[in-house]
C-alpha cells in the first residue's frame, strides 16, 4: 500500500503494531456510518452526556439500545448521523475513532487488523504516519484504556454471577448513577471518574477494590455489519 495511495487495501491486513505504517484521510462521505454495530460503554455513555448537555439517563433512552449500541435509523444510519457528519465527533465512541482500523488485545498482546471498508469509501489511505500517530490524532487511548478497564471487570463479573447481581442495571451503565453521591468526584475528569466507576462496581461485587489488570482478549474496536 503506497503512501495516499487513495483506496482501500486491496487485501485486508492483521497483526499490526502501533509502530506499523499507517495513515488515513476522512473526506467526511459518512459510508462508515451506516449499517453498523457501535457498541459503547460507561466511559462512552459519559462522554456523550457531557458533550450533549444531557443526563446520561436521557442519552441511552433517547440514543442507545439498553445503553449497550448506538441506535440507527429505519435507513440504517447512525442515530447521531447529522447533514453536516457525525453531530458528536467530539464524543464519537472508540470503534468510530479507530476507524478503519479494529483492535484485537489480549492479557499480553495487542494488535490492529484492518476494518471492512465501504466499497465506495471515500477516504485515503497512506504510509506518511504510523498507526501510533493515527491513534494520537484520534485521541484514541484514553478510550482504549477504559475500554480495556471495562471489559477486564465485565469478564470478571461473569466469574461471580452473585456478585454481579448485586449490582443494579443503572449503576453499571450510568456513572453518575453510580457515583453522584461521592462527594469528592464532581470536579474530577470524566477519565477520572469511569476509572473510579469500573473500582466501585468491582467493590460492589466483591472482587475487590483495585481496578481489574490485564488486557482479556477481545476485538475492541472492530465495526460490525
Amino acid at each position: 500500500m503506497a503512501a495516499e495511495s487513495g483506496g482501500a487495501p486491496a487485501a485486508l491486513r492483521t497483526g499490526l503494531r502501533r509502530d506499523s505504517p499507517f495513515s488515513f484521510r476522512c473526506h467526511a462521505c459518512n459510508r462508515c456510518c451506516r449499517d453498523k454495530t457501535i457498541q459503547v460503554n460507561p466511559y462512552e455513555l459519559a462522554r456523550l452526556s457531557r458533550g450533549l448537555g444531557l443526563p446520561v439517563a436521557e442519552v441511552v433512552e433517547r440514543y442507545t439500545d439498553a445503553g449497550v449500541h448506538l441506535r440507527q435509523r429505519e435507513d440504517g444510519s447512525c442515530v447521531f448521523l447529522g447533514t453536516a457528519g457525525c453531530s458528536v465527533h467530539g464524543d464519537r465512541p472508540l470503534v468510530c475513532r479507530l476507524y478503519p482500523l479494529g483492535r484485537i488485545v489480549g492479557p499480553d498482546s495487542e494488535e490492529f487488523v484492518d476494518a471492512v471498508p465501504h466499497p465506495q469509501t471515500a477516504g485515503v489511505w497512506g504510509t506518511t504516519g504510523t498507526i501510533a500517530d493515527y491513534l494520537d490524532q484520534q485521541d484514541a487511548l484514553p478510550y482504549m484504556e477504559l475500554a480495556d478497564a471495562y471489559f477486564g471487570l465485565y469478564l470478571q463479573l461473569l466469574q461471580a454471577p452473585d456478585g454481579a447481581a448485586a449490582i443494579q442495571p443503572q449503576e453499571m451503565i450510568d456513572i453518575d448513577a453510580s457515583l453522584g453521591d461521592v462527594a469528592e468526584l464532581p470536579h474530577t475528569t470524566t477519565e477520572a471518574r469511569a476509572h473510579r466507576h469500573v473500582r466501585l462496581l468491582a467493590a460492589r461485587a466483591g472482587l475487590g477494590s483495585e481496578e481489574p489488570s490485564g488486557r482479556p482478549s477481545r476485538e475492541a474496536g472492530e465495526l460490525r455489519p
